[in-house]
């Protein structure tokens, strides 16, 4: 009996070893881009591994992952830079108002875009990547371009602040006639185009609400609420906005152009001779809670949010809760906080030269599901200033691709496996792709049988020629026939050399295909 037992035992650990030699482990390492600036300004480099200590929720962790990456250092073998090495910058502009001095925003506003397109001008073209967008209280974040190499079309987002008149679907292209415009650099007065784009309604509204808080305590309770509401809507589209980020790879900053909004509603201050309304604890938890909420989202997706006051040097101090609004959405995301500086072009500039170099720490994060960071380094002088990703946390599964990440796929033409594709250019005048219905047709999601083929032609430029998008619905009939799916599109070309990629996506899921393919003109 006892050598059965024995041979049993036996048996079931032969058989639990078998079972974890066939197990498939994951290791998710999670980057920590890392920018370690000198008391001068200036990045520190050369920097080696044991010079870094890392820590997650107090404790050290192993460093297994370790690359030091400096965008002025030219590629190597001339390759295009790995994901990992690019820079993402998004260009936010804040044309919404909640002060007493909404007639000085547009004239703030267009400092603040030259700053922007000066930055851009002074950038790393292998490196750096531009994104423009508009947040206001009543739209939200309005993205006018993803993030994009093409210079022209970055300068004219920023010049703008709208999309192009081409309205292609990922927002790639540009029309001719804007490209010629902003091909150079543009003295036009954008004054004008800054009034237009700012939403007045909403903004008078704001300063009404805020001009109101004057009116006595009782008149004070009225109209605290709504303006509270108005600032938790921004946490979430700003926490909505890093987890779009999320899912791209590189090191993603937002720059925040903005004056602020009056911080006492959030952490609950009344005002000097006033009473609280929050009790003893001077915090609104509502407030804070969807603050929180939105830090958590920038460390879960690794994306550093940095203000600038675009008041420049204040002197008023019925101002200063403004501007410590900002400097808590900078802090509580790892970023910096650019305040009373009047030349915002320096500001920028010097903000990313300090950028240029990144030591991008990985750690395994095994079972982890969130944590805070903490990274320390060894031998650098006194007055050193360490920047980093101050946390992580698990990311929220998606039912559908993002159109930053269907862009990001289109310009940097990184392979996919959702979809088989193939493309070709029959002479003398069409472009035709070919997709594979026998990979469509298991992953078709009831309710949003369809899927989505973007075509985009460029010209030896890197000039968005042809912009084109078709949704075929998978009824019956088109699920009935066999072979690939195929789309064709004519073509009015001149003579010359041309690239032509196409992005399918199947509705309701994360499967996308792309190709690529290059042709001629004759």
């Amino acid at each position: 009996m006892k050598r059965l037992t024995f041979a049993v035992l036996m048996l079931l650990a032969a058989s639990a070893f078998a079972q974890q030699l066939n197990e498939t482990v994951n290791v998710e390492v999670i980057q920590v881009p890392v920018y370690v600036v000198g008391p001068d300004g200036s990045p520190i480099r050369g920097l080696k591994k044991d010079a870094f200590e890392l820590y997650i929720d107090g404790y050290p962790k192993p460093i297994e992952y370790f690359d030091p990456v400096d965008v002025t250092a030219p590629a190597k073998d001339d390759e295009p830079r790995r994901e990992s090495e690019r820079r993402l910058y998004l260009l936010l502009f804040d044309l919404s108002c909640a002060s007493d001095d909404c007639r000085a925003l547009p004239g703030r506003i267009v400092r603040a875009q030259k700053a922007a397109a000066a930055a851009v001008d002074r950038s790393s073209l292998d490196s750096d990547l531009f994104a423009v967008a508009t947040y206001t209280s009543n739209r939200g974040v309005q993205f006018t371009t993803p993030f994009l190499r093409d210079r022209a079309a970055v300068r004219r987002a920023i010049n703008t602040l709208s999309v192009s008149a081409l309205s292609d679907p990922l927002g790639l292209a540009i029309t001719k006639a804007e490209r010629t415009a902003w091909m150079r650099e543009s003295t036009t007065d954008i004054s004008d185009q800054v009034n237009a784009t700012l939403n007045t309604s909403s903004d008078l509204a704001a300063l009404e609400m805020a001009s109101a808080m004057i009116g006595g305590i009782a008149n004070q309770d009225n109209v605290r609420e709504p303006l509270k509401r108005v600032i938790e809507d921004q946490f979430a589209n700003f926490a909505a906005v890093a987890t779009r980020l999320g899912a791209l790879e590189g090191q993603k900053h937002v720059l925040y152009f903005s004056q602020g909004f009056n911080s006492e509603l959030v952490h609950g201050g009344a005002g000097p001779g006033l009473p609280n309304p929050y009790g003893p604890s001077g915090f609104d938890s509502r407030a804070l809670g969807k603050m929180q909420a939105m830090f958590e989202a920038f460390r879960a997706a690794g994306v550093f949010l940095h203000s600038f006051d675009i008041l420049g040097i204040r002197s008023d101090v019925n101002t200063s809760f403004n501007n410590d609004s900002l400097q808590m959405l900078a802090h509580g995301t790892g970023g910096e906080f650019v305040h009373n500086r009047n030349n915002f072009a320096l500001a920028v500039t010097d903000l990313t030269k300090r950028q240029q170099v990144a030591y991008l720490l990985g750690f395994d994060r095994r079972d982890l599901i969130r944590g805070k960071i903490l990274v320390k380094v060894r031998g650098v002088p006194r007055g050193t200033h360490v920047t980093y990703r101050q946390g992580f946390g698990g990311t929220a599964p998606k039912d559908h691709i993002d159109s930053l990440q269907l862009a990001d796929i289109v310009i940097n033409d990184l392979p996919q496996t959702g979809v088989a594709m193939s493309m070709g250019y029959t002479s003398p005048s069409a472009i035709v792709v070919a997709i594979s219905r026998n990979d469509i047709m298991p992953q078709l999601v009831a309710g949003d049988s369809w899927i989505e083929t973007i075509l985009y032609v460029f010209d030896q430029a890197g000039t968005a020629v042809v912009a084109k998008q078709k949704r075929i619905e998978f009824n019956e009939e088109i699920r009935k026939q066999d072979g690939p799916i195929v789309i064709g599109q004519r073509l009015e070309l001149p003579p010359g050399q041309y690239v032509a990629k196409a992005v399918t996506r199947i509705g309701g899921t994360n499967s996308v295909g792309f190709a690529r393919t290059e042709f001629k003109v004759e």
